[in-house]
């Protein structure tokens, strides 16, 4: 059951990418994050009463993790911003890497051989994926820009992996309800605040009327409620495997190219079909 939350959360995961992208184009980035957590928040505060039950150590974990997850949400939307999204996405194999590799050595997490090949498969389809990428450089960007933006979501990537490692250590002793209320409490704090420290330091409001009736926060924020109850509680499973989450989340990273590549017209799109489909065949050998 944990395998099929996953790949329905990576599912989600794919979408929720291209549209925080179209909900960020003529809205600032915190206040789109800030306003799609708390309506997040709003929408499981209910059962707040759960919650209080979580010890002091566990809270200061799920505050490390929004911290983390903030950060990385801010560097991923300013990337996103400036940048195609099939160009950049290939570049999640870091958080496959690092997520992969740590949480063999935090969790001592065994993977079988068959296993093994699968997520090299992967690897070979993202190395390819995001060799292809680079002939889109020299069109409309400048060397400069795509560095930054690059740097951005690597930075992005590796902010999630720890996350990551996180999330399946506090499931051990929480549920999803209990992780997802704290969490969705404390990245809205957090993003709201540095929504307000921008606004101090340009001296303006940064939001207009048409910010509030942008109907993708609204969207984004039930998708993004829906995925992570997929992913809490599929970690809370005995069984699962942070290793092998981390590989079956590249579906996302298949949704996205495609799912962006269509809405924004990005070029080479049918090219790079061919190392999608390496990438599937990869996770459906790790599933195996």
């Amino acid at each position: 059951m944990w395998v099929l939350q996953v790949i329905i959360f990576s599912i989600i995961v794919g979408f929720f990418t291209v549209l925080r992208k179209k909900a960020i184009e003529n809205t600032n980035i915190f206040f789109v994050l800030a306003l799609s957590s708390s309506i997040g928040f709003l929408l499981i505060g209910w059962n707040f009463s759960q919650a209080l039950e979580v010890d002091a150590k566990t809270i200061l974990l799920i505050l490390s993790k929004s911290i983390l997850i903030a950060g990385s949400w801010c560097l991923e939307l300013i990337a996103l911003k400036k940048y195609y999204v099939s160009v950049l996405q290939p570049f999640s194999v870091i958080r496959v890497i690092v997520t992969f590799f740590a949480s063999m050595i935090v969790f001592s997490e065994k993977v079988f051989w068959w296993q093994f090949i699968g997520i090299i498969i992967v690897f070979i389809g993202i190395f390819f994926l995001n060799k292809d990428t680079k002939k889109d450089i020299n069109e409309s960007f400048t060397k400069k820009k795509k560095i930054i933006c690059i740097l951005c979501f690597i930075l992005s990537c590796i902010l999630s992996s720890v996350s990551s490692i996180i999330d399946k250590y506090v499931m051990m002793g929480v549920n999803e309800f209990q992780m997802q209320i704290w969490y969705m409490l404390f990245i809205s704090v957090i993003l709201w605040s540095c929504f307000f420290i921008e606004c101090i330091i340009k001296k303006k409001i940064l939001i207009t009327k048409s910010s509030w009736s942008n109907v993708y926060i609204y969207l984004i924020a039930v998708m993004l409620i829906l995925a992570d109850q997929l992913l809490f509680r599929a970690l809370t499973d005995p069984a699962s495997k942070a290793s092998i989450v981390s590989v079956i989340r590249q579906i996302s990273l298949i949704v996205s190219v495609i799912y962006g590549g269509i809405m924004y017209r990005e070029p080479y799109l049918k090219e790079r079909m061919v190392y999608l489909g390496i990438i599937l065949f990869g996770i459906i050998i790790v599933l195996i």
